[in-house]
């Protein structure tokens, strides 16, 4: 065997190794925890509109349509509506076409609420996925308790 043809072998081995290894890099790339993964931060704007940012963290995105709110211990106070911007069309390899957002988002919640209405539990449920893993979180629930403005 010529010396230019060890060379050659060995540095196609060493590629070949090369491959394997960043391989393994990818598979050993575990997600994120759900909570760093979507952040949820929660505020008023004015007395009858709650403001819920959701934040994916990059390479991340939530679905539209699996974002729910709804409200516990609230006596005295009604989700009206709640509006959510504009996302951008996927094709989900899980749902098929589906609005999603890669950015941070607020949600506006119009309340309906009795003058004495103080406290109140918002209930947020949400579901995404790391676009770059391929992987999907089961949907998450939380709740943030309120004193109403």
């Amino acid at each position: 065997m010529t010396h230019t043809m060890t060379k050659l072998k060995l540095h196609t081995f060493l590629l070949a190794l090369l491959s394997l290894a960043g391989t393994a890099a990818a598979w050993a790339a575990e997600p994120l925890p759900p909570d760093q993964a979507f952040k949820l931060k929660v505020s008023f704007r004015g007395p009858n509109t709650v403001i819920a940012e959701l934040a994916p963290a990059p390479e991340h995105y939530l679905y539209k349509s699996k974002i729910i709110f709804a409200l516990k211990n609230a006596s005295g106070v009604t989700i009206r509506q709640v509006q959510l911007p504009a996302g951008e069309v996927k094709n989900d390899p899980n749902f098929g076409q589906m609005e999603v957002y890669h950015k941070p988002i607020k949600a506006e919640i119009a309340l309906d609420r009795t003058p004495t209405a103080k406290r109140l539990t918002l209930l947020a449920r949400y579901q995404g996925c790391n676009e770059k893993l391929g992987v999907c979180y089961p949907p998450i629930d939380k709740s943030v308790d309120l004193v109403l403005p």
